[in-house]
C-alpha cells in the first residue's frame, strides 16, 4: 500500500454533493473551516435532516462508507430497528415507526474520523433550522402532495403549515434545540436514559411501541464492506445492511462482457435491462415489500464469480433472441401515472487530503410515517421490518449501496443514489459511464439510463428513438422518465477527482441537489 503523499494526487479543494443546496453548502462550509470528509459528511447529513424532510429525518436511518487517502475503509450501519413491543405487521402511523439509527451513526463516524469539535460541525444545520429556508422546487411539489396527511397528526403540524401551501420559509426551532443537544452530547442526546425515556413515552402515548431500552440498544454498528474488480478499477460498497451485493453482482457480470461505447446503443440498453432484471430477480427479498423469498439466492453466492458466469450465458442467449429494434419516438409515449414514489437521499463528500465519505439516508416513503414525535416534532421513519414481519430488535435492510471507485489506489468517484430498488442499477450505470464510456463525472450522471420495474422497462426520454424502441421487445411499450422526480430512474449524487487532481461533483437533475466546493 502506498503512503499518503507518495503516489497519491490530492485535490486543491474539497467537494460536497448532496440532495439539497442547503446541505451541500453546510458540508462545504465545514471543509472551509478545516474539517475533513467525516466532519463535512456529518454536517451535510444534519442539514439534510433539516432541509429535505421528505427523505431524511434526524430520527431516520443511514448507511455510510468512509475511505481515507491510503485506502482504509470504514462502513457505519445506522439502520432503524423494530421496537420490542411491536407485534402487528403493516402498522400505520406511530405503530409502524422504527427506532432511530441516524444520530448514532453520525456520532460514530465523527468519533472515528472527525477532527473538528461536534458543536462546530453541527452549527450550520442548527442555524438552518433556526433561520429557516425556502423549500426547493422538486421538494416543494412532493411536500405539497403530503400536506393533508401531515395535517392529520398534531405533532407533525409544523410541516403542514396552514394545510394549503408548503411553509416557506420553513423553520423548526425544536429541531434546532435537539441538534444543539446533539452537538453537546453526541448520541447521548438520544440514548441518555432520561432522554430516551422521555422520547419513548411521547411516541408510545401516541400509539407507538417505543421503549427507552429500544433507543439505548440501537447503537450504530460496523457495516460489511464489499469490493469487486470492474475493468481496471476497484469498487467498494456496503454488504448485507444494504444492497451492495446486487451492485457487486451487476459489475461482476458486466466485467465479463465487452466494454460499452461512448454513446448508448440499442443493444447496450437491452443488455443493461437484462442485467438489472436478472440481478434483482436473484435477490433473497421481494422487491417493494422486502419480504424474504423462498427461492432467493444466498448473498455470498450472488457475489461469486461462478454465479456471474452463469448469468452471463443466460443474458447473452436472451439478448440474441430479442427481435430487431424499431425506432419509437418519445413524443408518442406518455409518462405513466405515479402511484407510489418512495425515496431516499444521498450525499458524497471529498476533502482536500483525498479522504471521502458517501452515504445514503432514508425515512421510508416520502415523509416516512407522516407523524412526528410529540417532544421534538421530528418525523418518524417507517420500519419495513414492522410492516412485513416485526421481529424485536431486527434492523431494517434497505436498498442503499453507497460506493467508492478507485483506480490504482487513486479515487475516481464516490457516489450513491436514492430510489429504492432503482438504486443499484443507477449506481452501476454511472460507474459504467465513467469507466467504459470515458465520460466526465457530470456527463456520467446525466447520461441516459434504463431500468425495469416488474416486466416493464423504463428509460430516460432523452435516450433517443432507437434506444427507446429497443425496449419495446418485452411486449409492452417502455415507460419514460424525464429529468424531474416523477418516474425517475434513481437519483445519483457523486463527487470525484479528474486525472489531473481536480475535485468535481455532480447532482442528478431528477432532484434539487447541488455540488459545492469547499
Amino acid at each position: 500500500m502506498s503512503i499518503a503523499g507518495q503516489g497519491f494526487t490530492r485535490p486543491a479543494q474539497g467537494m460536497v454533493c448532496a440532495g439539497t443546496p442547503h446541505a451541500a453548502q453546510a458540508g462545504a462550509a465545514i471543509l472551509r473551516a478545516g474539517g475533513n470528509a467525516a466532519d463535512a459528511a456529518v454536517a451535510t447529513a444534519l442539514a439534510l435532516a433539516v432541509s429535505d424532510p421528505a427523505n431524511c429525518s434526524f430520527f431516520g436511518r443511514c448507511q455510510m462508507l468512509w475511505r481515507d487517502v491510503e485506502g482504509r475503509t470504514t462502513a457505519v450501519d445506522g439502520a432503524t430497528a423494530v421496537p420490542r413491543a411491536a407485534t402487528t405487521p403493516g402498522a400505520a402511523g406511530y405503530a409502524g415507526a422504527g427506532i432511530p439509527g441516524l444520530p448514532q451513526a453520525l456520532a460514530r463516524l465523527h468519533a472515528l474520523h472527525g477532527v473538528l469539535p461536534l458543536p462546530v460541525v453541527a452549527d450550520p444545520a442548527i442555524r438552518l433550522a433556526e433561520d429557516g429556508f425556502a423549500p426547493t422546487a422538486q421538494l416543494g411539489r412532493v411536500w405539497a402532495a403530503q400536506l393533508p396527511a401531515l395535517a392529520l397528526d398534531p405533532a407533525a403540524a409544523i410541516y403542514a403549515g396552514d394545510g394549503r401551501q408548503v411553509p416557506s420559509p420553513f423553520r423548526h426551532p425544536r429541531l434546532a434545540a435537539l441538534l444543539r443537544d446533539f452537538a453537546s452530547l453526541g448520541a447521548r442526546a438520544l440514548t441518555d436514559p432520561q432522554r430516551a425515556a422521555a422520547l419513548a413515552d411521547g411516541v408510545r402515548g401516541c400509539g407507538g411501541h417505543w421503549q427507552a431500552a429500544d433507543i439505548i440498544a440501537n447503537a450504530a454498528r460496523s457495516g460489511e464492506v464489499l469490493t469487486v474488480r470492474f475493468r481496471d478499477c476497484e469498487v467498494t460498497t456496503i454488504g448485507r445492511q444494504g444492497w451492495g451485493h446486487s451492485l457487486v453482482q451487476m459489475l461482476a457480470i458486466l466485467d465479463l462482457l465487452p466494454r460499452f461505447g461512448r454513446t448508448m446503443s440499442a443493444r447496450e440498453a437491452r443488455l443493461l435491462v437484462l442485467v438489472i432484471r436478472h440481478v434483482l430477480g436473484d435477490r433473497p427479498q421481494q422487491l417493494g415489500t422486502l419480504e424474504p423469498r423462498a427461492d432467493g439466492i444466498a448473498l455470498a453466492r450472488l457475489a461469486s464469480a461462478a454465479h456471474a458466469r452463469r448469468r452471463v450465458e443466460e443474458i447473452r442467449a436472451e439478448l440474441d433472441a430479442l427481435p430487431e429494434p424499431i425506432p419509437l419516438d418519445a413524443e408518442t409515449l406518455k409518462a405513466p401515472a405515479v402511484t407510489s414514489d418512495q425515496d431516499t437521499t444521498h450525499a458524497s463528500v471529498l476533502d482536500k487530503d483525498g479522504n471521502c465519505v458517501t452515504f445514503t439516508c432514508s425515512i421510508g416513503p416520502h415523509f416516512g410515517q407522516r407523524v412526528a414525535d410529540p417532544l421534538h416534532g421530528v418525523l418518524l421513519a417507517r420500519s419495513y421490518q414492522i410492516e412485513r414481519q416485526p421481529t424485536p430488535g431486527a434492523r431494517d435492510v434497505t436498498e442503499m449501496c453507497p460506493a467508492i471507485v478507485t483506480r490504482d489506489g487513486q479515487l475516481v468517484a464516490a457516489l450513491g443514489a436514492a430510489g429504492s430498488e432503482r438504486i443499484p442499477g443507477a449506481v452501476m450505470q454511472v460507474i459504467v459511464n465513467l469507466i467504459d464510456r470515458g465520460l466526465s463525472l457530470d456527463e456520467a450522471v446525466r447520461f441516459p439510463r434504463v431500468t425495469i420495474r416488474g416486466r416493464i422497462p423504463r428509460v430516460h426520454a432523452h435516450a433517443g428513438p432507437m434506444v427507446i424502441g429497443s425496449l419495446a421487445a418485452w411486449g409492452t411499450r417502455p415507460e419514460l422518465a424525464g429529468e424531474g422526480h416523477v418516474n425517475h430512474l434513481g437519483v445519483v449524487h457523486a463527487v470525484g477527482m479528474t486525472p489531473a487532481g481536480t475535485a468535481v461533483g455532480s447532482a442528478d437533475p431528477a432532484w434539487d441537489g447541488a455540488a459545492v466546493a469547499g
